[in-house]
Protein backbone atom coordinates (compact mmCIF):
# COMPACT_ATOMS: atom_id res chain seq x y z
CA UNK A 1 0.00 0.00 0.00
CA UNK A 2 2.80 2.58 0.96
CA UNK A 3 6.00 3.06 -0.73
CA UNK A 4 8.99 1.53 1.33
CA UNK A 5 10.99 4.36 2.28
CA UNK A 6 12.91 6.18 5.27
CA UNK A 7 10.43 8.51 7.53
CA UNK A 8 12.55 10.97 9.66
CA UNK A 9 11.36 13.60 11.20
CA UNK A 10 11.32 16.84 9.01
CA UNK A 11 13.83 19.80 9.60
CA UNK A 12 12.03 22.65 10.60
CA UNK A 13 13.56 25.28 8.01
CA UNK A 14 13.30 22.63 4.92
CA UNK A 15 11.10 24.57 2.73
CA UNK A 16 13.76 27.36 2.74
CA UNK A 17 15.82 25.38 1.96
CA UNK A 18 15.36 23.58 -1.52
CA UNK A 19 18.41 21.10 -1.55
CA UNK A 20 17.38 19.53 1.19
CA UNK A 21 13.83 19.52 0.31
CA UNK A 22 14.70 17.68 -2.47
CA UNK A 23 17.43 15.33 -0.65
CA UNK A 24 14.41 14.30 1.58
CA UNK A 25 12.00 13.89 -1.51
CA UNK A 26 14.21 12.30 -3.62
CA UNK A 27 14.56 9.06 -1.71
CA UNK A 28 11.10 8.71 -1.11
CA UNK A 29 10.13 9.16 -4.45
CA UNK A 30 12.54 6.54 -6.17
CA UNK A 31 11.40 3.90 -3.95
CA UNK A 32 7.72 4.65 -3.86
CA UNK A 33 8.11 4.24 -7.74
CA UNK A 34 9.94 1.05 -7.49
CA UNK A 35 7.45 -1.07 -8.31
CA UNK A 36 6.44 1.29 -11.45
CA UNK A 37 10.06 1.09 -12.58
CA UNK A 38 9.89 -3.02 -12.32
CA UNK A 39 6.98 -3.15 -14.10
CA UNK A 40 7.35 -0.56 -16.97
CA UNK A 41 11.55 -1.21 -17.29
CA UNK A 42 11.66 2.73 -17.82
CA UNK A 43 11.69 5.11 -14.68
CA UNK A 44 9.03 8.32 -14.98
CA UNK A 45 9.54 10.95 -12.17
CA UNK A 46 6.10 12.06 -11.18
CA UNK A 47 7.12 15.64 -12.23
CA UNK A 48 7.33 14.21 -15.73
CA UNK A 49 3.62 12.57 -15.81
CA UNK A 50 1.62 15.50 -14.36
CA UNK A 51 3.95 18.66 -16.34
CA UNK A 52 2.73 20.73 -18.76
CA UNK A 53 3.20 20.73 -22.00
CA UNK A 54 5.70 22.98 -23.37
CA UNK A 55 6.80 23.64 -20.18
CA UNK A 56 10.08 25.81 -19.19
CA UNK A 57 11.32 26.76 -16.20
CA UNK A 58 9.91 30.19 -14.85
CA UNK A 59 11.49 32.57 -12.53
CA UNK A 60 9.75 32.40 -9.33
CA UNK A 61 9.55 35.98 -8.86
CA UNK A 62 7.71 35.79 -12.60
CA UNK A 63 5.14 33.25 -10.96
CA UNK A 64 1.97 35.66 -11.05
CA UNK A 65 2.94 37.84 -13.90
CA UNK A 66 0.17 36.14 -16.06
CA UNK A 67 -2.89 38.16 -16.18
CA UNK A 68 -5.82 36.17 -14.18
CA UNK A 69 -8.93 35.50 -15.35
CA UNK A 70 -11.76 36.12 -12.68
CA UNK A 71 -15.06 34.08 -11.88
CA UNK A 72 -18.04 36.13 -10.98
CA UNK A 73 -19.04 35.52 -7.38
CA UNK A 74 -22.78 35.12 -6.07
CA UNK A 75 -23.09 36.25 -2.41
CA UNK A 76 -24.74 33.92 0.07
CA UNK A 77 -28.64 34.88 0.74
CA UNK A 78 -30.89 34.52 3.48
CA UNK A 79 -32.69 31.54 1.20
CA UNK A 80 -30.12 30.31 -0.79
CA UNK A 81 -30.87 27.17 -2.34
CA UNK A 82 -27.19 25.83 -1.92
CA UNK A 83 -27.24 24.68 -5.16
CA UNK A 84 -23.66 23.36 -6.12
CA UNK A 85 -21.89 25.35 -9.19
CA UNK A 86 -22.47 24.60 -12.81
CA UNK A 87 -19.62 22.23 -13.45
CA UNK A 88 -17.41 23.27 -16.89
CA UNK A 89 -16.19 20.28 -19.15
CA UNK A 90 -12.76 21.56 -20.20
CA UNK A 91 -9.44 18.92 -20.37
CA UNK A 92 -9.41 15.67 -22.23
CA UNK A 93 -7.53 12.29 -20.75
CA UNK A 94 -4.72 10.38 -21.54
CA UNK A 95 -5.07 6.72 -22.67
CA UNK A 96 -6.42 4.24 -20.22
CA UNK A 97 -2.97 2.99 -19.30
CA UNK A 98 -1.48 6.29 -18.72
CA UNK A 99 -4.36 7.23 -16.35
CA UNK A 100 -3.44 3.95 -14.37
CA UNK A 101 0.46 4.62 -14.17
CA UNK A 102 -0.06 7.87 -13.31
CA UNK A 103 -3.00 7.14 -10.56
CA UNK A 104 -0.96 4.28 -8.79
CA UNK A 105 2.20 6.75 -8.60
CA UNK A 106 -0.13 9.64 -7.55
CA UNK A 107 -1.71 7.51 -4.68
CA UNK A 108 1.89 6.16 -3.28
CA UNK A 109 2.32 10.69 -3.05
CA UNK A 110 -0.80 11.10 -1.01
CA UNK A 111 -0.31 8.25 0.88
CA UNK A 112 3.44 9.41 1.94
CA UNK A 113 2.16 13.16 2.81
CA UNK A 114 -1.52 11.98 4.21
CA UNK A 115 0.26 9.81 6.94
CA UNK A 116 3.27 12.40 7.77
CA UNK A 117 0.26 15.07 8.15
CA UNK A 118 -1.59 12.39 10.22
CA UNK A 119 1.30 12.07 12.76
CA UNK A 120 1.27 15.79 13.48
CA UNK A 121 -2.71 15.67 13.56
CA UNK A 122 -3.03 13.00 16.18
CA UNK A 123 -0.61 14.64 18.26
CA UNK A 124 -3.07 17.55 18.50
CA UNK A 125 -6.28 15.25 18.86
CA UNK A 126 -5.10 12.18 21.47
CA UNK A 127 -8.63 10.87 21.69
CA UNK A 128 -10.78 9.77 18.44
CA UNK A 129 -9.16 10.84 15.31
CA UNK A 130 -10.44 10.95 11.73
CA UNK A 131 -8.74 12.08 8.73
CA UNK A 132 -8.51 11.96 4.85
CA UNK A 133 -4.97 11.57 3.10
CA UNK A 134 -6.40 12.01 0.05
CA UNK A 135 -8.88 14.98 0.24
CA UNK A 136 -5.97 16.58 2.16
CA UNK A 137 -3.78 16.39 -0.98
CA UNK A 138 -6.41 17.59 -3.35
CA UNK A 139 -6.93 20.87 -1.38
CA UNK A 140 -3.35 21.52 -0.95
CA UNK A 141 -3.09 20.85 -5.28
CA UNK A 142 -6.03 23.11 -5.32
CA UNK A 143 -4.46 25.85 -3.29
CA UNK A 144 -0.80 25.24 -5.37
CA UNK A 145 -3.04 26.89 -8.22
CA UNK A 146 -3.45 29.81 -6.53
CA UNK A 147 0.02 30.02 -4.87
CA UNK A 148 2.77 32.31 -6.41
CA UNK A 149 6.45 32.95 -5.78
CA UNK A 150 8.25 30.97 -3.33
CA UNK A 151 5.23 29.17 -1.80
CA UNK A 152 4.59 27.47 -5.13
CA UNK A 153 7.80 26.62 -5.24
CA UNK A 154 7.98 24.97 -1.61
CA UNK A 155 4.02 23.88 -2.00
CA UNK A 156 5.01 21.64 -5.02
CA UNK A 157 8.18 20.38 -3.41
CA UNK A 158 5.86 19.15 -0.52
CA UNK A 159 3.37 17.70 -2.75
CA UNK A 160 6.40 15.60 -4.44
CA UNK A 161 5.91 16.81 -7.27
CA UNK A 162 9.03 19.01 -8.05
CA UNK A 163 10.95 18.47 -10.83
CA UNK A 164 14.86 17.61 -10.29
CA UNK A 165 16.87 19.86 -11.97
CA UNK A 166 15.31 23.16 -10.93
CA UNK A 167 17.07 25.42 -9.25
CA UNK A 168 16.44 27.87 -6.55
CA UNK A 169 15.17 30.83 -8.48
CA UNK A 170 13.51 29.05 -10.90
CA UNK A 171 10.65 26.24 -11.14
CA UNK A 172 8.77 24.19 -13.84
CA UNK A 173 5.25 24.29 -12.80
CA UNK A 174 3.29 20.98 -12.77
CA UNK A 175 -0.44 20.55 -14.46
CA UNK A 176 -2.81 20.82 -11.57
CA UNK A 177 -5.35 20.07 -12.93
CA UNK A 178 -4.30 16.99 -14.22
CA UNK A 179 -3.40 15.98 -11.03
CA UNK A 180 -6.73 16.56 -9.59
CA UNK A 181 -8.67 14.73 -12.18
CA UNK A 182 -6.16 11.38 -11.46
CA UNK A 183 -7.04 12.29 -7.90
CA UNK A 184 -10.56 11.94 -8.32
CA UNK A 185 -9.98 8.09 -9.60
CA UNK A 186 -8.69 7.47 -6.44
CA UNK A 187 -11.25 9.22 -5.23
CA UNK A 188 -14.48 7.67 -6.26
CA UNK A 189 -14.61 3.32 -5.21
CA UNK A 190 -18.73 3.94 -5.78
CA UNK A 191 -20.07 0.08 -6.97
CA UNK A 192 -23.18 -0.29 -5.05
CA UNK A 193 -22.46 -1.22 -1.68
CA UNK A 194 -19.58 1.54 -1.09
CA UNK A 195 -19.75 5.33 -1.96
CA UNK A 196 -17.81 8.11 -1.03
CA UNK A 197 -18.39 12.00 -1.87
CA UNK A 198 -16.34 14.72 -2.03
CA UNK A 199 -18.04 18.02 -1.34
CA UNK A 200 -15.70 21.41 -1.65
CA UNK A 201 -16.60 25.00 -0.29
CA UNK A 202 -15.20 28.32 -0.99
CA UNK A 203 -15.77 31.59 0.67
CA UNK A 204 -14.29 34.66 -0.47
CA UNK A 205 -14.33 37.67 0.72
CA UNK A 206 -16.79 40.03 -0.43
CA UNK A 207 -13.82 42.22 -0.96
CA UNK A 208 -11.76 39.96 -3.41
CA UNK A 209 -12.16 38.07 -6.35
CA UNK A 210 -11.39 34.85 -7.60
CA UNK A 211 -9.41 32.99 -10.15
CA UNK A 212 -11.31 31.13 -12.51
CA UNK A 213 -8.39 28.34 -12.56
CA UNK A 214 -8.78 27.91 -8.87
CA UNK A 215 -12.62 27.77 -8.97
CA UNK A 216 -12.10 24.79 -12.02
CA UNK A 217 -9.72 23.04 -9.47
CA UNK A 218 -12.18 22.78 -7.23
CA UNK A 219 -14.88 21.22 -9.50
CA UNK A 220 -11.90 18.48 -10.83
CA UNK A 221 -11.30 17.76 -7.03
CA UNK A 222 -14.73 17.41 -6.29
CA UNK A 223 -18.31 16.06 -7.18
CA UNK A 224 -20.08 18.88 -6.17
CA UNK A 225 -18.30 22.43 -5.30
CA UNK A 226 -20.06 25.52 -3.73
CA UNK A 227 -18.29 29.48 -4.41
CA UNK A 228 -19.82 32.05 -3.04
CA UNK A 229 -19.48 35.82 -1.37
CA UNK A 230 -19.40 36.69 2.19
CA UNK A 231 -18.18 39.66 3.93
CA UNK A 232 -15.52 37.92 6.21
CA UNK A 233 -14.38 41.35 8.03
CA UNK A 234 -17.08 40.63 10.29
CA UNK A 235 -16.55 36.94 11.49
CA UNK A 236 -19.65 36.26 13.74
CA UNK A 237 -22.31 37.04 10.99
CA UNK A 238 -19.53 35.38 8.58
CA UNK A 239 -19.88 32.35 10.63
CA UNK A 240 -23.33 32.37 10.57
CA UNK A 241 -23.47 32.41 7.53
CA UNK A 242 -21.26 30.19 5.87
CA UNK A 243 -22.24 27.17 8.39
CA UNK A 244 -25.83 27.87 7.69
CA UNK A 245 -25.40 27.29 4.14
CA UNK A 246 -23.21 24.16 4.67
CA UNK A 247 -26.00 23.16 6.61
CA UNK A 248 -28.33 23.02 3.46
CA UNK A 249 -25.96 21.78 1.39
CA UNK A 250 -25.50 18.71 2.76
CA UNK A 251 -29.05 18.29 4.23
CA UNK A 252 -28.30 18.62 8.03
CA UNK A 253 -25.42 16.34 7.76
CA UNK A 254 -22.67 19.25 8.66
CA UNK A 255 -23.43 21.33 11.08
CA UNK A 256 -20.83 24.25 12.91
CA UNK A 257 -18.11 23.54 10.39
CA UNK A 258 -16.06 26.94 10.64
CA UNK A 259 -15.58 28.27 13.88
CA UNK A 260 -13.08 31.45 14.94
CA UNK A 261 -12.94 32.71 11.63
CA UNK A 262 -10.40 35.89 11.53
CA UNK A 263 -11.84 38.96 9.78
CA UNK A 264 -8.13 39.03 7.59
CA UNK A 265 -8.72 36.12 6.02
CA UNK A 266 -10.03 36.79 2.64
CA UNK A 267 -10.87 33.31 1.88
CA UNK A 268 -12.23 30.23 3.84
CA UNK A 269 -12.03 26.72 1.74
CA UNK A 270 -13.12 23.21 3.00
CA UNK A 271 -13.71 19.84 1.45
CA UNK A 272 -15.97 17.18 2.76
CA UNK A 273 -15.38 13.40 2.57
CA UNK A 274 -18.45 11.37 3.21
CA UNK A 275 -18.27 7.17 3.64
CA UNK A 276 -21.01 5.22 3.50
CA UNK A 277 -20.84 1.40 2.90
CA UNK A 278 -21.52 -1.91 4.14
CA UNK A 279 -18.87 -5.36 4.65
CA UNK A 280 -18.76 -7.39 2.36
CA UNK A 281 -19.79 -10.02 4.13
CA UNK A 282 -22.31 -9.12 7.00
CA UNK A 283 -21.83 -9.43 10.98
CA UNK A 284 -24.51 -11.63 12.65
CA UNK A 285 -27.41 -9.37 13.99
CA UNK A 286 -28.08 -12.16 16.89
CA UNK A 287 -24.58 -12.46 17.94
CA UNK A 288 -23.93 -8.79 18.76
CA UNK A 289 -23.61 -8.17 22.04
CA UNK A 290 -23.15 -5.43 24.77
CA UNK A 291 -19.67 -5.79 26.58
CA UNK A 292 -17.03 -3.77 27.33
CA UNK A 293 -14.44 -1.36 25.08
CA UNK A 294 -10.98 -0.48 27.70
CA UNK A 295 -10.47 3.15 26.57
CA UNK A 296 -7.84 3.36 29.30
CA UNK A 297 -6.12 0.20 31.30
CA UNK A 298 -8.26 1.35 34.02
CA UNK A 299 -11.44 2.64 32.47
CA UNK A 300 -14.05 1.35 30.16
CA UNK A 301 -17.60 1.40 28.58
CA UNK A 302 -20.62 -0.07 27.04
CA UNK A 303 -20.56 -1.00 23.38
CA UNK A 304 -22.20 -3.30 21.02
CA UNK A 305 -20.00 -5.86 19.71
CA UNK A 306 -20.63 -7.02 16.10
CA UNK A 307 -19.14 -10.70 15.50
CA UNK A 308 -19.01 -12.77 12.55
CA UNK A 309 -16.54 -15.77 11.88
CA UNK A 310 -15.11 -16.23 9.00
CA UNK A 311 -12.21 -16.38 6.44
CA UNK A 312 -9.93 -13.05 6.94
CA UNK A 313 -6.77 -12.40 6.27
CA UNK A 314 -4.79 -11.53 9.29
CA UNK A 315 -1.47 -10.95 10.65
CA UNK A 316 -0.01 -11.02 14.40
CA UNK A 317 3.26 -9.74 14.31
CA UNK A 318 4.77 -10.37 17.62
CA UNK A 319 7.43 -7.91 17.10
CA UNK A 320 5.53 -5.10 16.73
CA UNK A 321 3.11 -6.02 19.12
CA UNK A 322 -0.29 -6.00 17.45
CA UNK A 323 -2.67 -7.71 15.19
CA UNK A 324 -3.68 -6.45 11.43
CA UNK A 325 -6.55 -7.53 9.58
CA UNK A 326 -7.91 -7.09 6.22
CA UNK A 327 -11.81 -6.38 5.89
CA UNK A 328 -13.66 -6.17 2.91
CA UNK A 329 -16.04 -3.92 2.27
CA UNK A 330 -16.67 -4.24 -1.43
CA UNK A 331 -14.96 -4.92 -4.91
CA UNK A 332 -13.80 -1.09 -4.74
CA UNK A 333 -12.06 -0.70 -0.78
CA UNK A 334 -11.21 -2.72 2.23
CA UNK A 335 -10.70 -1.44 5.54
CA UNK A 336 -7.32 -2.17 7.00
CA UNK A 337 -7.67 -2.38 10.99
CA UNK A 338 -4.66 -2.23 13.71
CA UNK A 339 -5.28 -3.55 16.72
CA UNK A 340 -2.24 -3.60 19.71
CA UNK A 341 -1.38 -6.31 22.00
CA UNK A 342 -3.35 -6.57 25.42
CA UNK A 343 -0.64 -4.14 27.77
CA UNK A 344 0.48 -2.17 24.36
CA UNK A 345 -0.53 1.24 23.87
CA UNK A 346 -1.83 2.70 20.46
CA UNK A 347 0.53 5.33 20.68
CA UNK A 348 3.00 2.63 20.21
CA UNK A 349 2.02 1.62 16.81
CA UNK A 350 1.52 4.69 15.37
CA UNK A 351 5.10 6.01 16.50
CA UNK A 352 6.33 3.11 14.31
CA UNK A 353 4.20 3.71 11.55
CA UNK A 354 5.70 7.16 11.66
CA UNK A 355 9.35 6.00 11.88
CA UNK A 356 8.86 3.48 9.02
CA UNK A 357 6.32 4.59 6.45
CA UNK A 358 6.40 1.42 4.83
CA UNK A 359 5.39 -0.86 7.48
CA UNK A 360 1.45 -0.31 6.75
CA UNK A 361 2.66 -1.83 3.17
CA UNK A 362 4.70 -4.47 4.73
CA UNK A 363 1.77 -5.69 6.82
CA UNK A 364 -0.03 -6.01 3.75
CA UNK A 365 2.24 -7.92 2.00
CA UNK A 366 2.52 -10.73 4.72
CA UNK A 367 -1.62 -11.20 5.48
CA UNK A 368 -2.22 -14.99 5.86
CA UNK A 369 -5.77 -16.21 5.37
CA UNK A 370 -7.30 -17.63 8.18
CA UNK A 371 -10.54 -18.76 10.20
CA UNK A 372 -11.33 -15.66 13.01
CA UNK A 373 -14.24 -15.41 14.81
CA UNK A 374 -14.29 -11.55 15.00
CA UNK A 375 -15.72 -9.34 17.48
CA UNK A 376 -15.61 -5.70 16.48
CA UNK A 377 -17.50 -2.15 17.88
CA UNK A 378 -20.24 -0.92 16.15
CA UNK A 379 -19.18 2.58 14.84
CA UNK A 380 -19.80 5.69 12.84
CA UNK A 381 -16.78 8.83 12.78
CA UNK A 382 -16.58 12.32 12.18
CA UNK A 383 -13.72 14.47 12.09
CA UNK A 384 -12.48 18.29 11.33
CA UNK A 385 -8.89 18.89 10.89
CA UNK A 386 -7.98 22.42 9.93
CA UNK A 387 -4.70 21.61 7.73
CA UNK A 388 -3.41 25.47 7.72
CA UNK A 389 -2.81 24.66 11.58
CA UNK A 390 -1.37 20.91 11.40
CA UNK A 391 1.31 22.43 8.47
CA UNK A 392 2.11 25.01 11.01
CA UNK A 393 2.65 22.34 13.89
CA UNK A 394 4.98 20.73 11.44
CA UNK A 395 7.14 23.95 11.32
CA UNK A 396 5.26 24.87 7.58
CA UNK A 397 3.79 27.65 8.56
CA UNK A 398 5.60 29.57 5.71
CA UNK A 399 3.16 27.16 2.74
CA UNK A 400 -0.35 28.39 4.60
CA UNK A 401 0.60 31.22 6.61
CA UNK A 402 0.28 35.03 7.30
CA UNK A 403 3.75 35.06 4.77
CA UNK A 404 2.47 33.05 2.44
CA UNK A 405 2.02 33.77 -1.37
CA UNK A 406 -1.35 33.88 -3.23
CA UNK A 407 -1.03 36.42 -6.31
CA UNK A 408 -2.42 33.93 -8.50
CA UNK A 409 -5.52 33.87 -5.91
CA UNK A 410 -6.94 36.96 -6.58
CA UNK A 411 -5.80 40.13 -7.80
CA UNK A 412 -6.33 41.39 -4.09
CA UNK A 413 -3.01 42.77 -2.81
CA UNK A 414 -1.62 40.88 0.31
CA UNK A 415 -4.87 38.06 -0.31
CA UNK A 416 -4.59 35.59 2.78
CA UNK A 417 -6.05 32.38 3.03
CA UNK A 418 -7.96 30.81 5.99
CA UNK A 419 -8.78 28.22 7.33
CA UNK A 420 -8.45 25.26 5.45
CA UNK A 421 -10.66 22.44 7.08
CA UNK A 422 -10.82 18.79 6.19
CA UNK A 423 -14.06 16.88 7.20
CA UNK A 424 -14.59 13.46 7.11
CA UNK A 425 -17.69 11.60 7.99
CA UNK A 426 -17.21 7.63 7.94
CA UNK A 427 -20.89 5.39 8.03
CA UNK A 428 -20.59 2.15 8.07
CA UNK A 429 -23.78 -0.89 9.03
CA UNK A 430 -23.99 -4.41 10.17
CA UNK A 431 -24.87 -5.26 6.71
CA UNK A 432 -23.14 -7.11 3.80
CA UNK A 433 -23.30 -7.07 0.23
CA UNK A 434 -22.61 -10.97 -0.25
CA UNK A 435 -23.52 -14.53 1.37
CA UNK A 436 -22.27 -15.17 5.02
CA UNK A 437 -18.93 -17.30 4.32
CA UNK A 438 -19.59 -20.99 5.54
CA UNK A 439 -15.99 -21.66 7.46
CA UNK A 440 -14.69 -25.64 7.04
CA UNK A 441 -15.77 -28.18 9.44
CA UNK A 442 -13.19 -28.95 12.14
CA UNK A 443 -11.62 -25.97 11.94
CA UNK A 444 -10.72 -24.06 15.01
CA UNK A 445 -11.44 -20.35 15.13
CA UNK A 446 -8.74 -17.80 16.30
CA UNK A 447 -10.67 -15.53 19.00
CA UNK A 448 -9.94 -11.85 18.29
CA UNK A 449 -11.95 -9.52 20.49
CA UNK A 450 -11.48 -5.32 19.02
CA UNK A 451 -12.11 -4.63 23.03
CA UNK A 452 -9.47 -1.37 23.33
CA UNK A 453 -8.21 1.47 21.23
CA UNK A 454 -7.29 0.17 17.21
CA UNK A 455 -5.69 2.02 14.16
CA UNK A 456 -7.91 1.67 11.06
CA UNK A 457 -7.25 2.67 7.31
CA UNK A 458 -10.04 2.72 4.34
CA UNK A 459 -7.79 1.86 1.33
CA UNK A 460 -9.25 1.87 -2.23
CA UNK A 461 -8.43 -1.71 -4.02
CA UNK A 462 -7.39 -0.68 -7.42
CA UNK A 463 -4.49 2.05 -6.63
CA UNK A 464 -4.38 1.40 -3.04
CA UNK A 465 -4.67 4.91 -1.61
CA UNK A 466 -5.14 5.62 1.79
CA UNK A 467 -9.38 7.17 1.66
CA UNK A 468 -9.57 7.56 5.14
CA UNK A 469 -7.22 7.13 8.73
CA UNK A 470 -8.39 6.93 11.80
CA UNK A 471 -7.76 5.78 15.74
CA UNK A 472 -10.52 5.05 17.67
CA UNK A 473 -10.03 5.32 21.39
CA UNK A 474 -13.79 5.64 22.21
CA UNK A 475 -16.55 3.93 20.17
CA UNK A 476 -19.42 5.97 22.06
CA UNK A 477 -18.07 9.34 21.46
Amino acid sequence: MIASCSSKDLPGNFLNQGKEMRAIMSPLLLMSLFSVAVANRVYVHPFGMFALENTTCVPVKAQAEKPLEMVALTPIEPHDSAEPDARTQEGSESPRQNVTQRSTVLAHLQNNLGLRLYDALRKQKPANTLFSPVSAYGALVTLYLGASGSTAKQLQEFLGLGKETDTEDCISPFDAHKVLRTLHSINSPQDGATELRTHAWTFVSSKADLSKDFARGVQDFSDASYTRAVDLSQPQAAEAQVNSFIKRATAGKIKQLFKDISPSSDLLFASSVHFKGDWRTAFQPEATSRQEFWITDNTSVIVPLMTHTGNYKYLDDKGRKCTVVKLPLSNKAHMLLVLPHEGTHLDHIENQISDQISLISDWSQHLKEGLLELSLPRFSMKGVSDLKSIISDMKLASLLGTEAEFRKLSTKEHFRVGQVLNNVLFEMSEEGSAHQDKPQGGHTATKLTVNRPFLFGVVEEDFEGILLLGRVTNPTL
